[in-house]
């Protein structure tokens, strides 16, 4: 995985670097839009996550969020803390 965080103008040029190393996945920071690198990377067979910040789904995935206080719209099975 190659997570990325630059200007957007420069994610083209780490695509084809992502791809020439042999990454399996594109991850593009919070942010950041590029439909010219998401095309290189697809092209490739790289998985391409564009907008979006790697902690931040982990934690929305496992339901950390929710301790930080985060309503992320997740259902789950834990209860919820009370904040006193």
């Amino acid at each position: 995985m190659v997570d990325v965080f630059r200007k957007s103008e420069d994610l083209p040029i780490v695509a084809n670097e992502a791809v020439a190393i042999g990454a399996s996945s594109l991850w593009i920071q919070l942010g950041l839009w590029s439909v010219e690198a998401a095309q290189i990377a697809l092209q490739s067979g790289v998985e391409v996550v564009m907008d979006r910040c790697i902690k931040i789904e982990h934690a929305r995935f496992h339901g950390g969020l929710h301790r930080a206080g985060f309503d992320t719209g997740v259902i789950d099975s834990r209860r919820k803390m009370n904040k006193r």
